[in-house]
């Protein structure tokens, strides 16, 4: 009787491990998506040449960051697979030779496209010339865990101007800093 119970008890015992492993162990094992990392084969639209990767600093603080020239709108889409309780992280800014020019900012947004519909995550004006606060990196945590396991479109927008105003791309120096899909 006794041997019976040392059995159940450890066949039990490997069960919760086996389980808790599973509930706790595969969180930590997901790695943050560098979206840098696959900057090259990220699809730039309208045109490759608006795009590029530079170290910008604003208001003292350095990042990586994608950076387009001026236009009246770019897009660049990564296809990604999205962890469990995935998020994306990326700072938003404007750079600093834009801060005091004349200009109306940049509207910011990201949306996830499955192949079946385009969930917009988050939209940001940043305007540092009228609005001095906008002159350092803006962060923005959007929720991606509806999407956790699957193969996504993770699609970042700018537009000339905010929704309702006439587009005016001038010193439109927009910046991504350090966009990745993390585990939260």
């Amino acid at each position: 009787m006794r041997g019976n119970r040392a059995v159940v008890t450890a066949v039990v015992l490997l069960g919760i491990l086996i389980v808790g492993w599973w509930l706790f162990g595969r969180r930590g094992a997901a790695q943050p998506v560098d979206l840098l990392a696959s900057f090259e084969s990220a699809r730039k639209q309208p045109d490759a040449s608006l795009f590029s990767i530079e170290e910008v600093s604003l208001a003292g603080d350095s990042k990586r960051a994608v950076v387009m020239a001026p236009t009246a709108g770019t897009r660049l889409t990564w296809k990604v697979r999205v962890p469990d309780d995935g998020w994306l992280r990326v700072w938003l800014g404007l750079k600093p030779e834009a801060w005091e020019a004349e200009g109306n900012g940049v509207l910011f947004f990201v949306g996830v496209s499955d192949g079946r519909a385009f969930d917009m995550l988050f939209t940001q004006h940043v305007n540092p010339r009228d609005n001095p606060p906008d002159r350092r990196w803006i962060p923005v945590f959007a929720d991606l865990s509806a999407y956790g396991g699957e193969e996504v479109d993770i699609v970042f927008n700018t537009r000339a101007s905010p929704e309702n105003v006439e587009e005016d791309p001038r010193n439109d120096l927009a910046l991504w800093g350090a966009p990745e899909v993390v585990v939260r």
